[in-house]
């Protein structure tokens, strides 16, 4: 054993005490810059933040005016930036023109070595700035911006801008660069909302300033390309002239558009035309092996590659669920899935390499079929995607990085089948996405906003795209305190977040049972039944909702904006359209009340009755002007944005529930009047006017499939999920279920009266023979999160099975004239449990079906999959 001596016991103790000390200061230094920086992020008024910001001790002056100087920089370059600051001079309303500023952009390399603490501080970050970075020092009265690149230059008078709009009146050094050099805001213009051309000249203007350096485009349809002219609509696409127009003006901002063609599955909409029928594997897949459709693909995507001017082309070729399962199955089961994917991916990458553009796509398909990389080029980009906030992303990164293969992570901003885009979900998924892909390699963050179901503004994106911002510049997570008020000054010129606090207050919605994931089922759902049919509401949310948006409203009203006011407007139209639904629910439960009790009184007391109807109508009356104001006001904010395409199918929802207001008004007031001198109502359901409130949640979203025919009425086949072992498996939306040779699919299904299901109504539309004895299949899953569930309550036709987990539960009793709800017992612990009703038609009654479980269990859900709502809320992405 070695012993040590006591001079050097001394010795080692001095060096012991000295590192500890070094330790210690460095660590309160740490949490002094940290402090600091915290503290800066929360006032700097720069949006995408900087990786470093120096406080000055002198307070200066940013007017816009300026007397702009250049170092190295030839004419043209000094024309361009010279350009974009007087535009945004004649923009600024407190633009002062007796004093100016000097202003004096430089490269680098011609840096002045007079200019010595420039010089200096410059030493530290050269290397580091890149092509895109910039230093800015704004000291004594003077701006100096350098940067390596023109590129850099301009996003330095990004921030400069930004700290001029909004009074920053101190001293300042950054130094600044991009956490990832490809930083991609993407939008879906194939689904409803496709923009005018000067809307996504603002788009790029306003995204220029967040440092955003690509765009591009979910296409499917909505393009017209010289070749073939006849799929886009008339009234809503790009033509390759506006394509160029639109890739040259980005470059003056220094962005470039990415361009993008769906190449293979969600095909559906040229596939239904009839000159393109014949292209089709199926109904939503292009044919990889038709002649007409590879010609038709390279037409296309070659007038587009040349049109759209970043070195990129994104195929797309995501989600092909009916891979195997269209006219080559044959031919794909005797090569594989995977080598069928590929062959046709190789061939989309033979197109784009004769026009010098590298091919990009999703990666959802190759995660599945993990052998598809081996199979394509090493210049692949893939881009892996997810929306949701998950407590790892390894599962969409590991597949690319693990291999070496160049990816980009994709987060989204989700409007898809809701009221307003979850931003909750998105600044999450943001954050988490972009720092799990910075770890391992991702070249680019590439932020998605999708709007499946087509209702929607990007005015009401904007959060979104300035935390994408963020995010794909600085990943700090030292700065994140202080966004929402930065956002505020940068977007809006406001000190005050109210415009954040409103948008973050509406979004309390998403916890509550009746507007769960502000999903916009309850914007669809009938504000009446149909003729004979009831309606059922269950109201017990609905106070907490109007309290969120009294509240959300007051905040928004607050808000001073002194830019950008479409983007107040469009949330003070989310908070209006929600307040108006709430209102209406219990504004016609009570009116229909009122009026079942004049029905009561008409007998003996005429007059009394006589009255309640006039006060029903009179409800329903002003409830009717209201749709009509809110469905004028969003007319007029979608025609800022977009063009006339899809504006029809928008307004049907608002003219759904007009047309069915004023006919009810009609009836009432109808009604209202005596024949022959006697008062004469009809019962609500002739007019109706059915509506009742209930305790009751019922299950209304599921997944239909069938009718199946069978020889006598009142069985069912006895099959689970399909006759067919390959498709014998709990369903997704779009799946195959096959009977007796023949393929039927399971669709998606949200019930819009609030309760019963009417499968009459429902599977009429697909031509079925009424007369014939028929069985229909409905699917959902139930993820019990709290207490467990030991009842459940099906009301339908005799006959009807119910299983669960596999097993059947209960079959229904009862008699060919009547369907009452009947108690089934079962023992439902925590975990995913799934729900299959074999439900066989009776012609003696309606073909209706309802399941519950008891009112003491709060239950949610995302379409067909519902959860018990204990405090371990779970928030899909749709």
């Amino acid at each position: 054993m070695y012993i040590l001596s006591g001079k050097k016991r001394n010795k080692m103790s001095r060096w012991v005490l000295y590192i500890l000390s070094l330790f210690l200061l460095q660590q309160y230094a740490a949490r002094a810059t940290h402090l600091q920086t915290n503290k800066v992020a929360g006032m700097l008024p720069v949006l995408p933040f900087p990786q470093v910001v120096k406080q000055g001790q002198h307070n200066m002056l940013y007017p816009a005016s300026s007397d702009f100087r250049v170092k190295g920089l030839d004419a043209a370059q000094k024309q361009r930036l010279k350009a974009h600051w007087d535009t945004f001079m004649s923009q600024l309303k407190s633009a002062s023109q007796k004093k100016k500023q000097i202003i004096e952009l430089v490269f680098l390399k011609d840096l002045p070595a007079t200019d010595t603490a420039l010089v200096s501080r410059s030493r530290l970050y050269r290397d580091s700035i890149g092509t895109e970075g910039y230093l800015l020092q704004a000291v004594s009265g003077k701006v100096t911006i350098a940067a390596h690149t023109e590129t850099g230059l301009f996003y330095g008078l990004q921030t400069l801008r930004q700290l001029t709009r909004a009074g920053w009146a101190q001293e300042i050094f950054i130094a600044d660069w991009p956490a990832f050099p490809t930083r991609v805001i993407f939008d879906d213009i194939s689904r409803g909302p496709i923009s005018t051309i000067d809307y996504i000249k603002k788009q790029i203007e306003r995204m220029a300033e967040l440092k955003i350096n690509y765009l591009s485009f979910y296409i499917e349809h909505i393009v017209q390309p010289l070749s073939h002219p006849d799929f886009a609509p008339k009234d809503g696409k790009l033509t390759i002239a506006q394509i160029r127009e639109l890739s040259a003006y980005a470059e003056k901002f220094h962005m470039k558009l990415i361009g993008g063609f769906q190449s293979f599955g969600h095909f559906e909409k040229i596939l239904a035309l009839p000159q393109y029928k014949s292209m089709g594997e199926t109904g939503t897949l292009i044919s990889p092996l038709d002649p007409k459709a590879r010609q038709f693909l390279e037409d296309v995507i070659g007038e587009l590659a040349e049109a759209f001017n970043a070195p990129w082309f994104n195929v797309n070729c995501d989600e092909t669920f009916d891979l195997n399962k269209g006219k080559s199955k044959g031919y794909i089961d005797s090569i594989g899935a995977d080598r069928f994917y590929a062959d046709h991916l190789n061939f989309l990458y033979g197109v784009l390499k004769k026009h010098k553009k590298k091919m990009m796509l999703w990666g959802d398909v190759a995660i599945e079929y993990e052998k598809i990389p081996e199979m394509l080029p090493r210049d692949v980009v893939y881009l892996t995607w997810e929306y949701g906030d998950a407590k790892s992303y390894d599962r969409w990164i590991r597949p690319f990085a693990s291999r070496g293969l160049e990816f980009m992570v994709c987060p989204g901003v989700l409007n898809s089948y809701r009221m307003f885009p979850d931003m909750v979900m998105a600044k999450a998924n943001i954050k988490g996405f972009t720092e799990a892909g910075k770890k391992q390699g991702a070249t680019g963050a590439f932020t998605t906003i999708w709007d499946d179901g087509g209702t929607y503004l990007f005015s009401a994106d904007w959060y979104g795209v300035y935390t994408a911002a963020e995010k794909s510049w600085n990943l700090s997570p030292e700065i994140e305190a202080g966004f929402d008020t930065r956002y505020s000054l940068t977007s809006y010129g406001e000190a005050d977040d109210h415009y954040v606090r409103a948008l973050f207050k509406l979004l309390e919605l998403r916890s509550l049972p009746l507007t769960y994931n502000m999903n916009d089922v309850l914007w669809q759902q009938e504000l009446l039944p149909e003729k004979g049919q009831p309606l059922w509401l269950n109201n017990t949310s609905v106070p907490d909702a109007k309290r969120i948006l009294a509240e959300a409203s007051a905040l928004l009203a607050a808000a001073k904006p002194q830019l950008n006011t479409a983007d107040i407007g469009t949330l003070a139209h989310s908070i209006a359209q929600y307040t108006l639904m709430m209102d209406a629910r219990q504004i016609l439960a009570a009116a229909a009340a009122r009026y079942r009790q004049a029905v009561e009184l008409k007998p003996e007391r005429a007059a009394d009755a006589e009255k309640l109807v006039q006060q029903s109508a009179d409800a329903v009356k002003s409830l009717k002007e209201r749709y009509v104001v809110l469905k004028n006001n969003f007319r007029k904010s979608w025609l800022r944005e977009n063009q006339p395409y899809w504006l029809d199918v928008v307004m049907a929802t608002y003219d759904v529930k007009i047309n069915a207001l004023h006919g009810l008004e009609s009836a009432l007031l109808k009604a209202q009047k005596p024949v022959a001198g006697k008062l004469e109502l009809p019962a609500p359901g002739e007019i109706r006017f059915d509506i009742s409130e209930t305790p009751h949640t019922y299950f209304t979203y599921w997944l239909l499939t069938g009718p199946f025919p069978v020889e006598k009425e009142g069985t069912v086949p006895s099959f689970l999920y399909s006759e067919n072992e390959e498709y014998n498996k709990p369903p997704i939306p779009g799946g195959i279920a096959t009977y007796e040779g023949k393929n039927y699919r399971w669709h998606k299904f949200a019930s819009k009266n609030g309760g019963m299901i009417n499968l009459d109504t429902y599977f009429f539309k697909t031509g079925f023979e009424k007369t014939a004895p028929t069985v229909g299949y409905a699917y959902c899953t139930l993820n019990v999160t709290g207490k467990a569930v030991s009842e459940v309550f099906v009301t339908s036709t005799a006959g009807t099975e119910v299983f669960c987990d596999g097993k059947k539960v209960a079959t229904v009793p009862g008699n060919a004239k009547h369907a009452a709800e009947q108690r089934i017992a079962i023992s439902l612990g925590k975990g995913n449990h799934l729900f299959l009703l074999k439900i066989p038609r009776n012609t003696q009654v309606p073909w209706t079906f309802n399941m519950r479980l008891t009112d003491d269990l709060q239950v949610v859900n995302t379409k067909h999959k519902y959860q018990t709502n204990s405090k371990n809320k779970i928030y899909e992405v749709e």
